[in-house]
């Protein structure tokens, strides 16, 4: 497998200028793109996504957490949020929770440990101060259908009691 070192040699630049080509800095060259584009088709190069992520403290990677992927509502779920992802130029991992607070937490724990961008969490069991704190580190994070205080403006959810009496005008 060629690395950014092989990719340099080849295109006759440095380590450096190969990496402003891959993230598009406007500090690359256009002779230095293109070489850097050929040598990498040649060599069948594709970025480390880890060395990326490592180095950017992100990724392109957008988290979810659902109760059971075979759910129908969580099917839906996924879903959705995959087509957001897809049309933002992201990846979406998911976990499950299976309504299982230690499950919820490990899903929860290991998209934070993948460096997703943003987590999209529907976690039934955990306790409101458990989201609490993980809402307090990660910008990104919001909830489903479930409220917690302090973080409203990051929670979304249906109002049941009001939508059983509610009836259109027709």
């Amino acid at each position: 497998m060629a690395t950014i070192k092989d990719v340099a040699r080849l295109a006759g630049v440095s380590v450096a200028t190969v990496s402003r080509v891959i993230n598009d800095s406007p500090k690359a060259s256009e002779a230095s793109r293109l070489a850097v584009s050929s040598a990498m088709e040649s060599l069948s190069y594709h970025p480390n996504a880890n060395a990326r992520a490592l180095a950017q403290q992100a990724t392109e990677t957008l988290g979810l957490v659902v109760g059971d992927v075979s759910d129908p509502f969580f099917g839906a779920m996924v879903k959705a949020v995959e087509q957001v992802a897809y049309h933002t130029g992201n990846f979406l991992l998911i976990g499950n929770g299976y309504h299982n607070e230690q499950k919820e937490r490990q899903a929860i724990e290991q998209l934070i440990r993948h460096r997703c961008a943003a987590l999209v969490v529907h976690a039934k069991m955990l306790p409101d101060a458990d989201l609490a704190s993980l809402m307090k580190q990660i910008p990104g994070m919001v909830l489903i259908n479930r409220i917690v205080p302090e973080f409203e403006h990051r929670c979304v959810a249906l109002d049941d009691r009001y939508g059983h009496g509610w009836r259109p005008d027709i």
